[in-house]
Order: structure tokens, then C-alpha cells, then sequence
């Protein structure tokens, strides 16, 4: 059995000013860092010290495994298929500035499929490099922790569990909060959700 903490980032000031973010390298502010080192403590006390991390190479994903690699010892290894999805032309605007000049796309977006702008990052191709990755680092492990980001983890998750692409079952991943994966020979299933330092 293989346990698969899946560890959203830490706040960034794009976060908090409503910009979306995609491939772009926004780092950590000072809220984000303290987030992701409430949750190294946090994941340390409950799980220990995990056989592997793995992160996303952005800085607000690899800032935040720094963090957990401080409290367990254990190196994160930067991996770029668990980066986030590319938002295309939407990078660095806020949703309402993408309602104003995209309102079809974006009421799209809304209904979860993906839109069709240039440059977007498909729920096909993000969920099968993200699960891609996963499924990799927990190859002979029993503890894995991977840093990513709300969509990545979402889609690379629906994807273990069999699930629709396109589903919003699993919802919205709060900052520098973990989902809880849990394989059995051929089978993944959520064992935890939505969970934090908080």
C-alpha cells in the first residue's frame, strides 16, 4: 500500500489578488511561506518522514517542499509534469477581466470544461503527465508527499481514481492544504480530504 499526500502550495500575491497564475513563476509571499511550514510541521506529525517528495518546479510549489524537506531531511525532487497547467492568454488576469473580454469561454470555463483559448492547458493532457508523475514517485514507496498546484492535484487525482475529467467532485483545494490517495494492488481511492495545519 502506497499512502500519496498531495500538497497544494502556499499563498502567493497573485493568489491573493484573484490572478490566475498557470505557468507563470510567482513565488511565495510571507503568508505563503508561513502556510507551507505550519503544514511541513503538520504533515511531519502525522505522517513522519516520507519515503519521497516530489514537487513542481515552480517556486511557489518548490518553496513549499523546501519547507517539508527542513522538517523531515528528505531532498524534494523537482519534477516537471506535476507543474501546473498553462492558462494560455489568461495568465496574470483576473477572472473578471477574463469575463469582460472572454464571457463565452469563460462561462465555459464555469461549467468546468476547458475553454477555447490559446495556449490552455487540457484536462487530458495535464491529468495524464500529472498522474504520470505520481504514479512514478510512488513506485517501491510508502510514503510519498508531491507540492502542486489546485488544478494539477485535481486533475492527476480524477485521473488515479478513475474519474471524469471534467467532474468537480473533488472541489477547490484551499492553499497549503493536502488530499490523502491510498493504492491497493490496481486501485487508488481519496482516504482524506481537504486537510490543513489550521
Amino acid at each position: 500500500m502506497t499512502v500519496l499526500v498531495l500538497l497544494r502550495h502556499g499563498r502567493t500575491a497573485y493568489n491573493a489578488e484573484g490572478r490566475l497564475q498557470g505557468s507563470l513563476d510567482v513565488p511565495l509571499g510571507a503568508p505563503g511561506r508561513e502556510q507551507a511550514a505550519a503544514a511541513a510541521r503538520a504533515l511531519f506529525e502525522e505522517y513522519g518522514i516520507p519515503d519521497r517528495i516530489v514537487t513542481s518546479p515552480l517556486a511557489r510549489a518548490a518553496d513549499t517542499a523546501a519547507e517539508l524537506s527542513a522538517v523531515t531531511g528528505v531532498p524534494a525532487l523537482a519534477d516537471a509534469r506535476l507543474a501546473q497547467r498553462s492558462y494560455g492568454e489568461w495568465e496574470g488576469l483576473t477572472w473578471d477581466e477574463i469575463k469582460m473580454r472572454w464571457p463565452l469561454e469563460y462561462e465555459r470555463r464555469h461549467r468546468g470544461l476547458d475553454p477555447r483559448i490559446e495556449g490552455w492547458g487540457t484536462a487530458a493532457e495535464v491529468s495524464a503527465r500529472v498522474a504520470e508523475g505520481l504514479l512514478e514517485a510512488c513506485s517501491g514507496a510508502k510514503v510519498v508527499v508531491a507540492v502542486s498546484h489546485g488544478s494539477a492535484i485535481m486533475l492527476g487525482s480524477l485521473a488515479l481514481l478513475g474519474l471524469d475529467l471534467h467532474s468537480t467532485a473533488l472541489g477547490k483545494l484551499p492553499h497549503a492544504h493536502w488530499n490523502v490517495l491510498v493504492s491497493s494492488p490496481g486501485h487508488w481511492s481519496l482516504a482524506r480530504y481537504g486537510l490543513g495545519a489550521d
